[in-house]
Parts: C-alpha cells; sequence; structure tokens
C-alpha cells in the first residue's frame, strides 16, 4: 500500500513575499507555490507538542504528503478551511517518498495579523 492512498486531503503552499507600498511601507501577501498537494493531517488533541526539543518549537499537527514539497520555516498550508505555519519538515526516510510537516494551526485572527 502506498503512502497515496491515505492521502485525502488536498492542501496548497504558500510563502510570504514583501513589496514597497505606495507610501514606502512594506506590504506582506501571500503567493501560491504549489496546489493540489495530497496530504493527510494529523491532531495533537491533549497539548502542544515539542516537535524539535533544540529547537523549542511548539506544534499542533502534523501534516503527511508523499512527495517533497520544500515547505520551509513561516511557510503556510492551506486545506481550504484553515491555514497551518509551518514549523519543521522531516524526510521519514522513504526512499524520499514520504515527509511530514510539523505545523501549527492558525486562529482566524492570527492569519491577518500574523508578523
Amino acid at each position: 500500500m502506498t503512502l497515496t492512498l491515505l492521502t485525502r486531503r488536498k492542501l496548497s503552499l504558500q510563502r510570504a513575499t514583501t513589496t514597497p507600498g505606495p507610501s514606502g511601507e512594506m506590504i506582506r501577501s501571500w503567493q501560491t507555490l504549489l496546489t493540489g498537494i495530497p496530504a493527510s493531517i494529523l491532531c495533537f488533541h491533549a497539548h502542544r507538542w515539542k516537535a524539535i526539543a533544540r529547537r523549542s518549537l511548539d506544534t499542533t499537527h502534523v501534516i503527511i504528503t508523499p512527495r517533497n514539497i520544500a515547505a520551509a520555516f513561516g511557510d503556510r498550508l492551506f486545506d481550504g478551511t484553515f491555514y497551518y505555519r509551518v514549523q519543521y519538515a522531516i524526510n521519514l526516510g522513504d526512499r524520499d517518498q514520504a515527509w511530514a510537516i510539523y505545523a501549527d494551526l492558525l486562529d482566524p485572527q492570527d492569519v491577518l495579523t500574523e508578523s
């Protein structure tokens, strides 16, 4: 059985870009890099989990995908309803065909005000 059979959701990967505004201020917008990424999203219900203790990164979800999407710290994934901020991505060692992305669920107000 391949991991693709277990991935029922489709995500899009977004990366922040900054452009100068009319008054010289920097305006941040999100650029979609990839769409239709097959994934499974697993939630840590009990508490925020320290994914990588040496970096002290709190995560609320782990997203499993069958391919490397080159997600970097600070990127966000969107499943059509929720945004997830990428904390860390790691190859699960299955010949580069299984990746785990540790992410933090963004509250709706954080999407508008995150820095």
